[in-house]
C-alpha cells in the first residue's frame, strides 16, 4: 500500500513538471513540487547518495535496467534546483534510448528536456533545439496516441514561449500550424491545446471575443478526452484569468460551474482526491469564484469562497497565498473595512520585495493607493500613483494618469489651504504681539516691535514668493495641457476630413454614414466612391463602399486607419473586386507591422441598376438587412482580420439583388456600447429597433440609432468608437415603350 501511495504522488508530480505551462504560471509548478517532492522524500528517503549508488551500478546493467535506472535518476534530479544536472540526466536518457532504438522512451525523454528548457526560461534553447526534436519524433511516426500527445506538448512549449515573450503574432502563426497538423491527424488533444494557446494570445492582444471563442473550443475538445488530460485544469485557470481581465464576471461565474464538474471528474479519474496536487487545483478554482463574486459585488459569497480557498493553501508565502492576501484585502476594501484592507495589503506588499513580475507589483500598489484614498491619506495615494505610472506606462496608463491628476489636485488644494491658514495664524500672532506690546510699555518695546514687524514682513514675502511659484507651476501645467488638447483637436479635424462628409443625392440611392470617435481621435473608418470616379457624380452605375474597425483606440489606431483608407481608395479606383481589394490591403498592411495592429473590414461593390452586390467580410460584424419588415444579420463566410498574417487570399461573396432592402453596416461601438452598469446595447435590441422603426431614409435610421445608444449609455463615457453606414438601392421602374402604329 505504501508503494501505491508513493507511485500516485510521484506520477502526479512528474505530470505537473511535464505540462506545457505558460511562464506566468510557473508558480503552479513551484507550488506543486514544493508540496509533493518533500512528501516523496520523507516516504522513501531519496538522497543524493542513492543517485550516486545507482550511477556506480550502471556499467553492469543490461539494456532494460539501464533505461529504468536513467529514468529514476532523471526523476530524482527534479528534487534539486540544479538545472544543469537535470539537463545532464535528460540527455543521458535520450542517448541511451537512441542507442537502443527505443522510440517511445526517446520521445518521453525529449519531452522532459523540452519542459526543463521551457520552465527555466531557456528561450534560445527552446527555439534552437525543440524544432529538431519535433522532426525526430515525426520520423518515428505519429500513429501512436501517446507519441502524438508528447509531440504536441513539445510543440506547445514553442508556441507558449512566443506568447510570454510578447510575440503574440508569431505565437498565433506557430499555433495555427500546430492546429492544422493536429487536424490532419484527427487528434482532438492537439487541437485542444492549440485553441488554448490561441485564447491566451488573443487575450494579450485585447481581442476578447476571439479569445473567448478559442478557449471555449479548447475546453470542448479537452473535456471530451478519456481520461481527462492534466492540461485541462490549467486551461480553465487561463480562461478564468482572461475573463477576469475582461471584467466579464457573469461569464466567469458560469465558467466555474463547468470547471467544478470537470475538476471533480479529473481528480476521481487520476485518484487525486485529498492529495497536495488536489489542493493546488482547488485553490485555483476557489480564487476564480472569488474574482467573479467580487466583480458582481456579492461580498458574502466572496468571503465564503476565500475561506474555502484558505483550506487548500499550505502557506501564505506561496503563490496562492499571495493571491489570497490580495483578494482578502480587496474584499475588505469593497466592504468599507479600510483598516483591515490595509493590513492585508501590507502583508502582500512585503512578499513583493523580490518580485520580478511588474504587473503584479502594479496591481498591489494600485490596490494600496485606492485604500489610502479611502482613508483620506491623499499624499501617500499620490506618491503611489506616481510610482505606478513610472513602473508601467503602458498598463492602464490613462486610468493611472487620471487618478494621479485627481490626487495631485486634491493634494495641492489641501497644501494651499494649509499654507493660507498658516500665514493667517502667523499674521494674527504678530498682530496680537504688537497690540500686547503697545498696551504695555510702548516706548520700552518700540525697537523690539520694529524688529518683529520686519521679521513678519520677511515671512510674508517668503510665503508670497512660494505662492507665486506654485501659481507659475499651475499655469505651466495648464498651458501644456491646452497645447496637447489643441494638437489633438487638429488631429481630429484632419481625421474627420479623411472620411466623406457629403453623400450622393440620387433618386434611386439612399446613402449616409456617421463616425463618432470615443477619444479625440479614433480607429474606425468608412468610405465610398463610384467606380472610375472619386467624386459624387457617378461615371458608372457601380458604387464601392467600406467600413472598418482598427484594433485599439487613440493616435496609433488613427494612423493605421488613415493608411487603410488611403489604400482602399487607391485599389477601388483600379476596378478590383472586394475580395481582391481585401487581399491586397492585407499584403500592404502586414509589412513592418511590428505592433501587431489589424483592422476588421466590410467591403462592398453594388450595381445601382440591378441591385447586385459583391462583398468581402474581413473579420467584421455581420451587416443587418431589413427585408420585408424583418431585420436579419447577413450570413457570411469567415475571413481573418486584415493586417495579421501575410499571404492570405480573401474569399468574396455576392447577393443577387439588394434592391429595396436597406442595409446597415456598423462597428462594435454600436452593439457593445455600455452604460454605467457595464450592460451592453446588444444585438437583440439592435434588430428589434430596426424592425419596429419604419425605414424612411439612411440618415433617419442612423440618427435614430445614435439617439438610442445615447439613451442606453445614460451619461456613461463611450467605451469604443461608433461608426455606421446605411444604404438602400431603390428598384428602378423602366417605363413601357408605346406600341408602334
Amino acid at each position: 500500500m505504501r508503494n501505491v501511495v508513493f507511485y500516485c504522488i510521484f506520477v502526479a508530480c512528474i505530470t505537473i513538471i511535464a505540462l506545457p505551462m505558460p511562464k506566468r504560471n510557473h508558480r503552479i509548478l513551484s507550488t506543486c513540487c514544493a508540496v509533493l517532492l518533500p512528501v516523496i522524500a520523507s516516504m522513501h528517503g531519496l538522497q543524493a547518495s542513492e543517485a550516486d549508488s545507482l550511477r556506480r551500478l550502471l556499467p553492469d546493467m543490461d539494456k532494460a535496467e539501464r533505461l529504468t535506472t536513467l529514468e529514476t535518476l532523471l526523476e530524482l534530479s527534479y528534487e534539486t534546483d540544479d538545472t544543469a544536472y537535470q539537463l545532464r540526466c535528460a540527455n543521458e536518457l535520450i542517448g541511451e534510448a537512441r542507442r537502443q532504438h527505443n522510440a517511445m522512451e526517446e520521445a518521453n525523454a525529449l519531452a522532459h528536456r523540452a519542459t526543463i528548457y521551457y520552465n527555466n526560461d531557456m528561450n534560445d534553447s527552446v527555439f534552437a533545439v525543440l524544432p529538431a526534436d519535433l522532426a525526430r519524433i515525426r520520423a518515428f511516426g505519429l500513429g501512436n496516441k501517446h507519441t502524438r500527445q508528447v509531440y504536441y506538448e513539445i510543440w506547445a512549449h514553442i508556441a507558449n514561449t512566443y506568447v510570454f515573450a510578447g510575440q503574440n503574432n508569431l505565437a498565433i502563426h506557430e499555433t495555427m500550424n500546430m492546429f492544422d497538423d493536429a487536424k490532419n491527424h484527427d487528434d482532438s488533444f492537439g487541437m485542444g491545446i492549440a485553441y488554448g494557446i490561441i485564447g491566451t494570445a488573443y487575450a494579450n492582444l485585447r481581442s476578447f471575443d476571439q479569445s473567448i471563442d478559442a478557449f471555449q473550443k479548447s475546453l470542448a475538445l479537452l473535456s471530451s478526452q478519456d481520461p481527462l488530460p492534466p492540461i485541462l485544469p490549467d486551461t480553465y485557470a487561463y480562461f478564468g484569468n482572461a475573463l477576469n481581465d475582461m471584467k466579464a464576471y457573469d461569464e466567469l461565474q458560469r465558467l466555474t460551474y463547468r470547471w467544478k464538474e470537470d475538476l471533480d471528474r479529473f481528480m476521481a479519474q487520476h485518484q487525486l482526491m485529498d492529495t497536495p496536487i488536489a489542493d493546488v487545483y482547488l485553490s485555483y478554482y476557489h480564487m476564480a469564484c472569488v474574482q467573479a463574486a467580487l466583480g458582481q459585488q456579492k461580498l458574502e459569497q466572496a468571503e465564503e469562497q476565500l475561506a474555502l480557498a484558505r483550506t487548500h493553501i499550505l502557506t501564505l508565502e506561496s503563490f496562492h497565498g499571495g493571491k489570497w492576501l490580495y483578494y482578502t484585502a480587496q474584499l475588505n476594501l469593497q466592504a468599507g473595512r479600510f483598516d483591515k484592507a490595509l493590513a492585508y495589503n501590507n502583508l502582500r506588499l512585503e512578499q513583493l520585495a523580490t518580485q520580478s513580475d511588474q504587473s503584479v507589483v502594479v496591481m498591489v500598489r494600485q490596490q494600496r493607493a485606492e485604500i489610502m484614498e479611502r482613508l483620506h491619506r491623499y499624499e501617500e495615494a499620490a506618491r503611489l500613483y506616481r510610482s505606478i505610472y513610472l513602473l508601467n506606462d503602458s498598463l492602464n496608463a490613462q486610468d493611472t494618469k487620471a487618478q494621479l491628476n485627481e490626487m495631485n489636485t486634491i493634494f495641492q488644494v489641501n497644501e494651499l489651504e494649509m499654507e493660507k491658514e498658516r500665514a493667517q495664524m502667523r499674521f494674527i500672532y504678530i498682530a496680537l504681539t504688537i497690540i500686547a506690546v503697545a498696551l504695555g510699555v510702548i516706548l520700552f518695546f518700540r525697537m523690539r516691535s520694529a524688529r518683529k514687524l520686519q521679521q513678519a514682513h520677511a515671512k510674508l514675502q517668503t510665503a508670497y514668493a512660494d505662492l507665486q511659484a506654485a501659481n507659475e507651476v499651475i499655469e505651466q501645467t495648464t498651458a501644456a495641457k491646452e497645447r496637447i488638447e489643441s494638437e489633438l483637436r487638429i488631429a481630429r479635424q484632419i481625421q474627420m476630413g479623411m472620411v466623406p462628409a457629403t453623400f450622393p443625392t440620387l433618386p434611386d440611392l439612399f446613402l449616409y454614414a456617421s463616425m463618432t470617435p470615443a477619444k479625440e481621435v479614433g480607429g474606425d473608418l468608412y468610405d465610398y466612391l463610384f467606380a472610375e470616379s472619386a467624386t459624387d457624380t457617378p461615371a458608372s452605375r457601380k458604387l464601392y463602399f467600406c467600413l472598418g474597425d482598427v484594433s485599439g483606440k487613440g493616435v496609433p489606431a488613427s494612423l493605421f486607419m488613415s493608411q487603410a483608407t488611403r489604400l482602399f481608395r487607391a485599389l477601388a479606383k483600379q476596378g478590383l473586386m472586394p475580395a481582391e481589394i481585401a487581399t491586397r490591403l492585407n499584403d500592404e498592411l502586414t509589412e513592418n507591422n511590428d505592433n501587431g495592429m489589424f483592422v476588421t473590414m466590410f467591403i462592398g461593390l453594388a450595381d445601382l441598376d440591378s441591385g447586385h452586390l459583391h462583398f468581402c467580410n474581413a473579420g467584421h460584424n455581420p451587416p443587418v438587412l431589413i427585408r420585408n419588415g424583418k431585420a436579419l444579420f447577413l450570413e457570411m463566410e469567415p475571413n481573418a482580420p486584415i493586417g495579421l498574417w501575410p499571404g492570405l487570399d480573401y474569399e468574396g461573396e455576392q447577393i443577387e439583388s439588394i434592391a429595396d432592402v436597406p442595409m446597415l453596416i456598423y462597428t462594435d461601438g454600436l452593439n457593445e456600447a455600455e452604460n454605467k452598469q457595464q450592460e451592453q446595447f446588444g444585438d437583440d435590441r439592435l434588430l428589434e429597433l430596426l424592425q419596429q422603426t419604419p425605414f424612411v431614409s439612411a440618415r433617419q435610421t442612423i440618427d435614430m440609432l445614435k439617439n438610442e445608444v445615447e439613451k442606453h449609455r445614460d451619461g456613461a463615457e463611450p467605451n469604443d468608437d461608433l461608426t455606421m453606414l446605411c444604404l438602400e438601392i431603390k428598384k428602378r421602374i423602366v417605363p413601357l415603350k408605346p406600341n408602334s402604329p
